[in-house]
């Protein structure tokens, strides 16, 4: 059983890839973004790694190339996926990025599953590359890293075949990397192409001369070449640049030239007298680039934009209610796109009882932001004629059934607390457990187990929500929280939730030491307790967390 990697920024690609190799008997570990996958990598080197090619930040090929300049990753085999480019554009980037093979979306499962089984019976990198060096020495021909035993009269034939051999393998290098050779002639001013970039230029003649060659070059990048040659001349160091070249066809290929001065026969004291280079075509590299670096512009103006909605929805401050101090914080992932669908919402609503509300919403058919407006306009609406939180819920889901479209649905904690009875009522429909703190008799906080029966919101037409009412004394805190504090990508989900209540203990109780700090501050505890949970680290979901601390 083999361990695979799956690196796409869509999760429903992921949970087609882990159905097919959990079918296969593999065990898969996932990341969303090629930062997360790196650090996977590092920490547990996988058997083989798919991973998307269009993803932000870093993308397929930064990841691919960052895996092979690694030595504990090098040897990992990879494999594309795209739905974005076709064949003729990928396989060349693929190959330069040494990537065995791509699968290109939609796949039939069939397909997938053969690309599966022939990248891990293909072993790593080294392996192979010993397997060839021992068939090679087996048959009989010549090992870079040793010479074999020649009888005299076979050694004009070995260095004959040894020379075949090497320009055979030069010649395929050339034409998997779209490169070739050139050579200078100062006295004649001429140019002499390999064959293969010859072709590549569509040129007539493998000789070109210095003046043809200039008319054909792109005018911004003739001087820094002409600089970049004159230097190497004088000096002797190679140097390498890359320039656009018009072929005959009129296509613009954008090339990286090396430029080496050559001293064939030189004494002490004596010029160079030739200079001679290679050249690859990166055009089809340079336009991927270009076009996901469009793709990121794109995706950041989209984020921009969902995060700027959201946030708008959000309640600009907290109100002020006597004998409550009250605390909120939402994080946005850093690296997703669907980010804005957790909310936190608390209000002051008739009788100076205090409206806290936390959910989600989930789905496709709709923008979040907006679910979430009306959402929160339906519970304040709502709290204002009936502050009960059961009969909210039970009135917001038959609203939401009418209203929300297709496979929209929410999940939600509402809570009303009354400041002059010191009641708290709660309701939960489908959301992560909320945690509740009261004063304990020895001065260390008590966790108060609650209770999660209900369904979400937005699924069963006549589902029914109950309520729990808990007395809270002074000192009592209630911590209200979206999924994404809890849930971590790299790491068991559960082991964060039975995580979080000793956290909030451990924050209530530095932050009652610390004397510099004037309590009860509720935005304190908040911002200590999503510090701790995340580690220093961003979150993978977004993460909303309302704290009410009880003063007096």
């Amino acid at each position: 059983m083999s361990t695979v990697m799956v690196v796409d920024d869509d999760p429903v690609c992921r949970d087609f890839l882990r159905t097919l190799l959990g079918y296969r008997g593999h065990q898969t570990c996932e990341a969303a973004d090629g930062g997360t996958a790196l650090s996977l990598a590092r920490r547990r080197p996988p058997d083989a790694v798919i991973t998307d090619v269009m993803m932000p930040h870093i993308d397929g090929y930064e990841l691919a190339r960052r895996l092979r300049i690694q030595p504990a990753t090098r040897h990992i085999p990879i494999a594309f996926s795209t739905a974005h480019y076709g064949r003729d554009e990928i396989e060349p980037m693929a190959r330069a990025c040494g990537v065995r093979d791509v699968i290109f979306k939609p796949a039939q499962p069939g397909m997938v599953l053969a690309t599966i089984d022939a990248l891990l019976g293909s072993g790593s990198v080294t392996e192979q590359a010993a397997g060839l060096a021992g068939s090679v020495d087996a048959a009989g021909a010549v090992s870079l890293g040793r010479q074999p035993v020649c009888p005299a009269d076979d050694l004009t034939d070995h260095w004959r075949n040894l020379v075949t051999d090497c320009a055979d393998r030069l010649a395929e290098t050339h034409q998997l990397t779209r490169s070739g050779m050139w050579d200078l002639d100062p006295e004649s001013g001429m140019i002499v192409l390999s064959t293969g970039l010859c072709d590549l230029l569509r040129l007539p003649s493998a000789r070109v001369g210095l003046d043809q060659l200039r008319q054909r070059v792109h005018p911004d990048d003739l001087a820094r070449l002409l600089t970049i040659a004159g230097k190497v001349w004088r000096t002797g160091e190679a140097d390498r640049t890359e320039i656009r070249v018009a072929a005959m066809d009129g296509i613009v290929h954008e090339l990286i030239v090396s430029c080496r001065a050559t001293t064939p026969g030189r004494r002490a004291g004596e010029a160079p007298r030739t200079m001679r280079g290679v050249a690859q075509d990166v055009t089809q590299i340079r336009h991927a680039q270009r076009a996901g670096q469009q793709a990121q512009a794109q995706w950041d103006a989209e984020r921009r934009a969902a995060d700027t909605f959201h946030r708008a929805v959000l309640p600009r401050e907290l109100p002020a209610a006597p004998g409550v101090e009250l605390g909120a914080i939402y994080l946005a992932a850093p690296e997703r796109l669907d980010i804005g669908t957790g909310w936190y919402d608390v209000q002051q609503v008739d009788g100076g009882r205090i409206l806290l509300s936390v959910g989600e919403v989930a789905g496709h058919d709709q923008p979040a932001a907006a679910a979430i407006a009306s959402i929160l306009a339906a519970l304040r609406a709502y709290a204002h004629e009936d502050p009960d939180p059961a009969r909210l819920l039970t009135r917001l889901n038959r609203l939401l059934i009418a209203s929300l479209p297709g496979d929209t649905f929410a999940t939600a904690v509402v809570a009303i607390y009354d400041p002059e009875t010191g009641l708290l009522c709660l309701a939960n429909a489908g959301h992560p457990v909320p945690l509740l703190l009261l004063p304990g008799e020895a001065g260390d906080p008590a966790v108060v187990a609650l209770r999660r029966e209900d369904p979400a919101l937005g699924v069963f037409p006549d589902a029914e929500f109950s309520g729990q009412h808990l007395p809270m004394a002074a000192g009592s805190v209630l911590c209200a929280y979206t999924d994404g504090l809890i849930d971590r990508h790299s790491g068991p989900q559960a082991s964060d939730a039975r995580r979080l209540p000793q956290v909030a203990v451990r924050a209530l109780g530095d932050l009652e030491a610390d004397r510099s700090w004037p309590l009860p501050d509720a935005q304190e505890l908040a911002e200590r307790i999503v510090r701790e949970m995340l580690g220093g680290d961003s979150p993978d979901d977004d993460v909303c967390l309302a704290v009410l601390w009880v003063s007096e």
